[in-house]
């Protein structure tokens, strides 16, 4: 390898490469012995402040995305955005949320059905994924949401998901106002299942 490739310049390499973000320690076992990966992470951020893309960290690893003040100019590049139905998004908060839980668990959180085709989409859009099959009885399946959940939706990890009473008082999980159903906490039996 030649001697005047930089540190932060391999970083940025196997960023720009990677189509998914990439972890530190995973950075570091692609990376020679000896590579500052954090001090070349923020090189790499100071290098970008002022240019249309950006080094941000997202879904437990570091990538480079489009400035969001920028993104509309790609926008046409990009297949087009999945909207989501106000009951898909309730299924999709219940199961970040709830993960892992089981379709009549989400069905007894929302307090209403949940239409096969909601699934369907979800996992078509790789936001969810089918979880562990539940030790009870008919093994039912579980489904938990993915990084591409978190890489869509810009988070960090699953820790950063606003509180769920800002959901309930923002009336995305409104099961309680609507049809007399008390949801559960987030850290409740739905999380210890």
């Amino acid at each position: 390898m030649s001697e005047h490739i930089q540190d932060h310049h391999l970083v940025e390499t196997i960023l720009a490469s990677s189509k998914n973000p990439v972890s530190l320690d995973d950075l570091r076992t692609r990376l020679p012995i000896g590579v500052n990966v954090e001090a070349s992470l923020r090189r790499l951020m100071d290098e970008y402040e002022g240019r249309s893309l950006q080094v941000i960290e997202v879904a437990g690893g570091w990538t480079l995305r489009t400035k969001p003040e920028l993104s509309d100019l790609c926008r046409r590049f990009l297949r087009k955005p999945i909207k989501l139905t106000n009951a898909a998004l309730e299924t999709l908060v219940t199961i970040a949320y709830f993960q892992p839980v089981t379709r009549p668990e989400i069905e007894r959180i929302r307090g209403v059905t949940v239409a096969k085709a909601i699934l369907d989409l979800l996992l078509w859009s790789e936001w969810i994924r089918p979880g562990p099959r539940r030790q009870t009885p008919g093994n039912p399946l579980t489904f938990v949401a993915t990084n591409k959940f978190l890489q869509q939706f810009d988070f960090k990890s699953f820790d950063e998901l606003p509180d769920i009473n800002d959901l309930r008082a923002a009336g995305i999980l409104n099961a309680e106002k609507d049809l007399g159903v008390t949801l559960p906490d987030a850290d409740s039996e739905f999380s210890e299942m």
